[in-house]
């Protein structure tokens, strides 16, 4: 019991505040994915959706927005969290999965693209908000050849 206590307060101290910081991450970079900059926008801090816009991920992949007919949720690896200060700084891999034009299905994706994220995030009034977002295009390929 006491060892049980004690690792409820190791994750109470350590890891929810990167739980939270984690699952906003996650719901931003869907935003971006998806070119929905206002609602990217809502979720930082000092980043408006002409600076999102910018960093975009479509934008950033292959020959640009027109590769994308149909968009799958994407899937994430979080290669480290630092802490720095009140910030928390996440190296990421987002793992974009998606169908390019003639391609039709809608049960499974064709392609994927991954792109290398740090993503540094704050609370602010009670929640995470994003303060500084870097997108790096890594990789494109078919699903079946490279996953």
């Amino acid at each position: 019991m006491k060892r049980f206590a004690i690792l409820l307060l190791v994750l109470a101290f350590f890891g929810c505040g990167g739980f939270g910081a984690e699952k906003r991450y996650k719901q931003f970079a869907e935003e971006m994915l998806h070119r929905r900059y206002d609602a990217a926008a809502a979720m930082c801090e000092g980043l408006s959706a002409s600076d999102l816009a910018q960093a975009g991920t479509q934008e950033h992949i292959g020959a640009g927005p027109q590769m994308f007919q149909t968009i799958f949720p994407s899937r994430f690896q979080i290669d480290s969290t630092e802490k720095n200060g009140d910030d928390v700084i996440l190296h990421s891999v987002q793992t974009v999965l998606f169908n390019p034009p003639g391609v039709e299905s809608a049960m499974r994706p064709a392609m994927y693209a991954t792109m290398k994220q740090t993503t540094t995030l704050r609370k602010s009034g009670g929640e995470w908000k994003v303060v500084r977002f870097e997108n790096a295009f890594e990789k494109m390929d078919s699903v079946t050849a490279g996953r």
